[in-house]
């Protein structure tokens, strides 16, 4: 099994490198970092092209992983954090699609010519315009626009539009309401990645011309991808399309089935019999059968002949050969 998941991976290798547009390179990383790209997952190194549809995660200890876009964005990645390129929603909306930040710290640097944002559970962040720095975790919501302007729609309950401008931040805690601020929290403040508070130079340049492959790639188990198979309604029927061969592993198997309730959409991919059309009971076919139109032809009318009369040898006149009998 190993042996075959090992050429499997080996022969999709190329794939990997070519499959899709690349949308920007890895220009710093320190610290750990994975790609999970298909049904694979690879470490993060400087150099390698990102694509849509990837995913990436960075270590509890990283210090910062720098991504930088063709169009001259920069997504800087904190330790802790999961993020999709170019999520796929359904159904299709107007949210942002340039990002969905699932989980941990990330900052954005965008020119006026190039607005981006991104989604995440709790708010999505539009029309960025300078540079904002984010967090998304169960406990807390977070954003805060270091320079430039942004616009944030928060999501689940009543949505509210908030336009902020250089200096502002957004805050939701735990159940509590979003608000806005004239400036960000200081205990927020102080969990910040200390790389953020630097700036770096721009590298795509150094990797124009330099091809980095991605290096021992392996299959991807249950833990590596729950967290997106278990995200928001939205985001999930793309992951069923994604990973459904992953159901004929049996331990991937098992793990999706005792979290069915929390991704109702892998029954069809799980119990495929479910959905097979039933077949009608005896009754309801028999029913059926004597309700139908008969095709066979119909027999021809029979005619009868006229009756025939006994002779009256009195009335009716003889036959010439016939005699009359006393």
């Amino acid at each position: 099994m190993r042996l075959r998941a090992f050429v499997m991976l080996a022969l999709s290798l190329p794939a990997l490198c070519a499959a899709a547009p690349a949308l920007g390179v890895f220009t710093i990383v320190e610290g750990e970092a994975v790609v999970i790209r298909d049904s694979a997952r690879f470490a993060v190194a400087e150099g390698l092209q990102f694509q849509a549809d990837d995913i990436v995660h960075t270590g509890d200890n990283a210090q910062i992983v720098r991504m930088e876009l063709a169009q001259g964005a920069v997504v800087d990645l904190g330790p802790g954090t999961r993020l999709l390129l170019k999520p796929r929603f359904a159904p299709p909306g107007d949210r942002p699609t340039q990002a969905y930040l699932l989980q941990g710290w990330v900052k954005l640097t965008a020119a006026a010519a190039h607005k981006m944002g991104f989604s995440s559970p709790r708010m999505d962040v539009t029309e960025l315009a300078g540079v904002a720095v984010a967090r998304a975790s169960e406990d807390l919501t977070f954003l805060f626009v270091e320079s430039g302007t942004a616009k944030l729609v928060e999501r689940g309950g009543q949505p509210r539009a908030h336009q902020l401008a250089g200096g502002a931040a957004y805050e939701r805690r735990g159940a509590e309401e979003g608000a806005v601020m004239s400036r960000p929290a200081a205990d927020v403040v102080k969990t910040m990645p200390r790389a953020f508070a630097d700036t770096l130079p721009l590298r795509a340049r150094r990797f124009q011309d330099t091809q980095v492959v991605p290096t021992s790639p392996v299959e991807v188990g249950y833990d590596d991808v729950a967290a997106w198979i278990n995200a928001e309604r939205a985001l999930r029927p793309a992951f069923v399309q994604r990973w459904t061969a992953k159901a004929r592993d049996p331990r991937f198997r098992s793990a999706l089935i005792a979290d069915l309730r929390n991704h109702p959409e892998w029954d069809r991919v799980l119990f495929p019999e479910k959905y097979l059309p039933k077949p009608k009971p005896p009754a309801a076919v028999a029913a059926a059968s004597a309700a139908a139109p008969s095709t066979a032809p119909a027999a021809p009318p029979v005619t009868s002949l006229p009756e025939s009369k006994p002779l009256d040898p009195d009335r009716d006149p003889l036959r010439p050969w016939e005699v009359r009998r006393r």
